[in-house]
């Protein structure tokens, strides 16, 4: 069964006109948005092998050692939502193999870039908030995210669970999800793809070049075992609690609606309505947010235009913003406080229904 959104002629026709609005205020913003947005495709991949060199020279200087590695789980969270976040929607470079050179780097550093594309592209985006379709939202059965989702006896535990799980997501995500969704025979993914049997020897190869360099270089080297681990270990701590202060907020609230379909799979609002009731931005709009976060806090944007580049997402978020007040749309902006309690508020509940 597949999953089919409503057809409504007023919102494609609110679509079709914020679109043209987009399209114009993108027209007018200065073209050194998109080449910095370039240059940081360059500049973080150095950073994340300098981080690495220069930790070579601090083996026997553990706390300096376990440091630098968890300013490599940043770096590597930073590459993610401002390089291969926007590369999986070709919307670095114009040229699509320049941004399929870029997601090659979510590889060498532990991901794997084909089967996120597809779970990201083709799942999320095309389904966010759908229960057995967002597998972006749908990482572990530790937790019950839906509310009509079916409780274990472990989600009665869940307000507690989250604080020692979620600062290890990054490790379940790329040491056990990817293989999960290659091998498992319940994995989400199966519903919209084959995996070609090159992706699987690409998968092995690229893990075990991550592991040699990030474990057993270390160790041949003189680190011992347990400094090794201590510093991998902190490495995914620090960059998984920076990514879920980033990723987390937009969908999973108690703020958004969790939609289902009906038994033929048919939902009752449109594509262009449904963006609206599952997604929320954050209210942020500073340096930090616009050049380090890559505007993922101006998230609505990204889930109706998703082939622009988040650096024009200030200025497309206004125009929503503007658009929706003129046309009566539920258009809603949290601050990032009230968006980590409405999570928590969404675990509690979930955890006594």
């Amino acid at each position: 069964m597949n999953v089919t959104f409503s057809k409504n002629e007023v919102d494609k026709r609110h679509f079709n006109s914020l679109r043209i609005n987009v399209k114009t205020t993108i027209s007018k913003t200065p073209s050194s948005r998109i080449w910095f947005a370039q240059l940081k495709a360059i500049i973080l991949p150095i950073l994340y092998v300098l981080l690495y060199l220069i930790s070579t020279m601090f083996y026997n200087n553990s706390v300096v050692y376990y440091v630098i590695h968890g300013l490599m789980g940043i770096t590597m969270v930073l590459i993610f939502i401002n390089l291969v976040h926007n590369a999986v929607h070709d919307a670095i470079f114009k040229n699509r193999r320049m941004n399929r050179i870029i997601l090659y780097f979510f590889d060498l550093i532990g991901g794997n870039s084909f089967i996120w594309k597809k779970r990201h592209k083709f799942l999320h985006h095309r389904f966010q908030n759908i229960l057995g379709w967002d597998s972006d939202i749908e990482q572990a059965g530790l937790f019950k995210i839906y509310p009509h989702e079916k409780k274990m006896f472990i989600h009665n535990f869940q307000p507690i669970l989250i604080f020692i799980f979620y600062p290890i997501f990054l490790l379940n995500w790329l040491l056990i999800r990817d293989f999960k969704d290659f091998f498992s025979k319940n994995r989400i993914v199966s519903k919209v793809c084959k995996i070609p049997p090159l992706e699987y020897l690409k998968l092995f190869l690229f893990k075990l070049f991550f592991v040699y360099y990030i474990f057993i270089i270390p160790i041949s080297n003189g680190v011992s075992i347990l400094n090794t681990l201590g510093a991998i270990f902190c490495m995914f701590v620090v960059g998984g609690t920076f990514a879920l202060l980033v990723l987390l907020t937009p969908h999973v609230n108690s703020t958004n609606k969790f939609p289902v379909p009906d038994k033929k799979g048919k939902m009752t609002s449109s594509w262009f309505k449904h963006q609206f009731e599952t997604t929320n931005d954050i209210a942020l709009n500073n340096w930090v947010s616009r050049n380090i976060m890559g505007n993922f806090n101006f998230h609505l944007a990204h889930h109706l235009f998703p082939k622009l580049n988040s650096c024009y997402a200030p200025e497309v978020t206004k125009e929503i913003k503007k658009y929706s007040q003129l046309n009566n749309l539920d258009y809603r902006e949290i601050s990032l406080v009230n968006a980590f309690k409405s999570h928590f508020d969404l675990i509690k509940q979930n955890a006594k229904n």
